[in-house]
């Protein structure tokens, strides 16, 4: 299974910050038993401040904002309510 969500914002001063994070959980069975394993890794932040509202990749290159709402589901939501 493999998840894109956005995480909880971060309110410092006037300036917001959402981290955008991918979850992988990966899982298995056979004749010695099983296995799980988890990874967690960020994808995005967006920031929201008074130049407006951006989105930068974990190497602070810019990325698609709108690409990156089609792509997360309730970002949009969270965003609408920042």
């Amino acid at each position: 299974m493999e998840a894109q969500r956005a995480g909880r914002p971060l309110r410092v001063g006037a300036v917001t910050l959402l981290p955008v994070e991918r979850a992988v959980i990966r899982s298995g069975a056979g004749d010695a038993g099983c296995w799980l394993g988890a990874l967690k890794a960020p994808v995005a932040v967006v920031v929201c401040d008074a130049g407006g509202v951006r989105a930068l990749g974990p190497d602070s290159a810019a990325l698609a904002l709108d690409a990156l709402v089609a792509e997360t589901p309730g970002l949009a939501d969270v965003l609408a309510g920042i």
